[in-house]
């Protein structure tokens, strides 16, 4: 959730949708913009779209009794329920949020140790039959950065925080890259220490993130589930509209006082920014397998 941005126009009282809005490349070529001393500034037009993001209610309960607080050895309300609660809310509202980054339309699969196969739709019929190596990760790179995906061309994804884009991905994806000997060799220089932590840092104008949340990402897609998914991303790839963010709410007690509960509530929605297929423009690229 952290690499989502929260879109400041919607909150509590604003009804149950909002429209975001993307601005696109201008229509005049940057090279363009030479005027002459007694000349006007030329005008240009750029392209302001809107994209429909809904809010839906999220939550769940745990109830306890009374007697179990009475009798416990412990604080079950703090030290047991609640941290339960807590660790559902997380994985749930993490699991939502890759919901969204996985409708990108750019999709790339990794069909042997060297090459990659390309699909801008939203889906593939492609099956991995590698997992991931460093050839593989630059290539990734270089069309986020070209906006070439194979035999299609878009627009550029712009670095997420001016100089890097990230790649959150599973267990499997990233044991993949460390096994490459080219990430070894830089790796060995860039950050030697991150080799025995474990750690994979940043490659290649890239940073990674590992998760183990298999059912946001999963560990082992394609032949012989040979790869681990992953998401690339640059900037402002997902919006988030908050009309109740999060939290944790105790019921009042019933029976008198036996009939106890806590749930973790909230009323958020995600949507993705761009579509390829309209925009000629998605700032999302999966890694995963048919």
């Amino acid at each position: 959730m952290q690499f989502v941005s929260v879109e400041p126009a919607f909150g509590k009282n604003k009804g149950e949708s909002v429209q975001i809005y993307r601005a696109g490349n201008t229509a005049t070529a940057e090279d363009s913009a030479a005027i002459n001393e007694l000349d006007r500034i030329p005008t240009t037009s750029v392209a302001v779209t809107p994209r429909l993001i809904t809010v839906n209610e999220f939550g769940r309960a745990i109830p306890f009794t009374g007697k179990v607080e009475t009798l416990a050895e412990v604080d079950v309300e703090s030290n047991v329920y609640l941290k339960a609660l807590r660790n559902h809310m997380a994985k749930t509202l993490d699991f939502q949020v890759a919901t969204a980054f996985k409708t990108g339309d750019i999709i790339a699969v990794p069909t042997s140790s060297t090459a990659l196969a390309w699909d801008v739709d939203g889906t593939t019929a492609d099956t991995a039959a590698s997992n991931i190596t460093a050839k593989h990760v630059k290539d990734i790179i270089d069309a986020m950065k070209t906006g070439i995906f194979g035999a299609n061309t878009g627009r550029p994804i712009p670095y997420y925080d001016g100089e890097s884009y990230v790649c959150i991905a599973s267990v499997s994806f990233l044991r993949g890259l460390k096994d490459d000997a080219d990430y070894e060799v830089a790796a060995k220089y860039a950050h030697p220490e991150d080799l025995y932590l474990g750690e994979v840092g940043r490659f290649y104008n890239c940073r990674f993130i590992e998760t183990n949340h298999t059912t946001a990402l999963s560990n082992g897609v394609g032949t012989n589930s040979v790869l681990g998914e992953a998401i690339f991303f640059g900037e402002d790839p997902v919006r988030e509209i908050v009309a109740i963010p999060e939290e944790v709410r105790a019921k009042l007690p019933e029976d008198y006082g036996r009939d106890k509960g806590l749930a973790w509530y909230a009323m958020l929605g995600w949507g993705k920014v761009w579509d390829f297929s309209t925009d000629s423009e998605d700032h999302i690229v999966r890694v995963t397998s048919a």
